[in-house]
């Protein structure tokens, strides 16, 4: 579920921040890029990422 407050879709920041190698972080799975412009995403972008980074986290969670 993809939580949203009035105007804005929630980050998926969990609070274990750190860049990996790829620039990606180890946390929340979002690009440095991704990070850095998240206020000036619109909801379907944040969206999109915030499904993307959802699905990645899964996924390293089962790789582990």
């Amino acid at each position: 579920m993809i939580m949203v407050n009035k105007n804005n879709i929630i980050t998926p920041c969990v609070g274990q921040c750190g860049l990996d190698e790829n620039d990606i972080c180890i946390g929340c799975c979002r690009s440095k890029m991704e990070i850095t412009g998240w206020m000036n995403k619109s909801n379907a972008e944040k969206t999109a990422i915030v499904i993307r980074c959802k699905k990645n986290m899964a996924l390293n969670r089962q790789n582990r």
